[in-house]
Formats: structure tokens, sequence, C-alpha cells
């Protein structure tokens, strides 16, 4: 039997509007945002990592050049990260042809602070035989990224339009699992951005 395989979807598709700024571009700790989040990913024992951006999007297809990581470039924009989550899943199955035992992992692109230690606690509590979506927790508070089994994937595009990733939750078996170190906190405003800065 085939060992499991992970697949990262990172969705960074969006327009930073109510930061003012590309976030994802933003320097800490002297790289880009997004550097640091792929750093992460990298960092785990997750075995492929895909990032669906614009296309028109220069500059972060640059800040991702040369990275470990297959990119999907969406053209035209996806209009909600519900799209972006589908393109990322429609490419990992042509490209690495998933089996039902594999599962894949979702957290925003805007999480500098992601844990690997959070994604591999997740992959090790992965039961093929039961699976269920995984979801971390610290401190009584739930986060990203948070993992479903590969089969989940063709529920995405059965979602209706006014309906995010999140509804899988609520139809399907999940459970919560305490991990150590969060790094829960994501950058949506540049209030976001100046607590970040001064826990540096």
């Amino acid at each position: 039997m085939t060992s499991m395989r992970s697949i990262a979807i990172i969705p960074a598709a969006g327009h930073s509007r109510r930061m003012g700024r590309p976030k994802l571009l933003l320097p800490w700790r002297g790289k880009p945002v997004i550097q640091h989040v792929v750093q992460a990913w990298r960092r785990s024992r997750v075995s492929h990592v895909v990032v669906v951006v614009r296309k028109d999007d220069r500059d972060l297809l640059a800040a991702l050049s040369g990275l470990d990581l297959a990119i999907v470039a969406a053209d035209p924009p996806p209009p909600h990260m519900k799209d972006s989550v589908e393109l990322g899943l429609s490419y990992a199955e042509c490209a690495y042809s998933p089996e039902s035992r594999d599962v894949w992992l979702l957290a925003p692109a805007d999480m500098p602070r992601l844990s690997p230690e959070t994604i591999d606690a997740l992959l090790d509590q992965h039961d093929p035989a039961h699976p269920h979506i995984l979801i971390p927790q610290a401190g009584g508070v739930t986060g990203h990224p948070v993992l479903f089994p590969w089969p989940l994937a063709s529920e995405v595009a059965r979602l209706r339009d006014d309906e995010g990733i999140n509804v899988l939750r609520e139809r399907f078996p999940h459970r919560m699992i305490p991990v150590a170190a969060a790094g829960f906190a994501d950058l949506d405003t540049p209030e976001d951005y100046r607590r970040l800065e001064d826990s540096s």
C-alpha cells in the first residue's frame, strides 16, 4: 500500500482591499509574508504545495519564483476564495492523481506565523480507515490549516454560491486536534500588520 500523500492548497488570488496594499508582499523579518507562509509548508511533511494567484499579479509571481511549489495562474481572477480553492484542487487532481487515502490541507495565504508543527500534527492524526476533517485547536481557539480527506475535494464544486469551504465542516465528520503552537492569526487590516511588526 502506498503511503498517504498530502497537498497544501494556498489561495492567494485576492486583492487585499482591507489592507489597502498587497498584503502578501508586505515585508516581515527580511522577506515578504508569502515567502514565510510557503517556507512553513515546506518545513512540514506535506507532499505538495499548490498556490493559486491571479495571472496578472506579476509582483506576487516574482516573489514565488524559484520556490518549491506549483503555481496556478488564474485568468480570469477567481471571484471568491472558494473558487481559488477549486482551481487548486483541480490542478492537484490532474498533476498528482490523488487516491482516497490522501488528504488536502487549506490555510489562507496571509498567515506568516503558520506552524509546521501544527501541519504535521494534523497529518499524524489522519486515519485513512476512518477519515475526518481535522481542525487544529489551541487554547480553546480553532484555526488553520484544516485537513480534509481527499474525497471531499469533489464537494467544493458542489457548494452553492453563498456557501464557503467552512460548510464542509458542518456536513461531514470532523475532529478538533489540540496543538501546542497556534500561529492562527492572519493579516486583513493595517492594524493586523502593525501587531505583526510589534511581535518581531
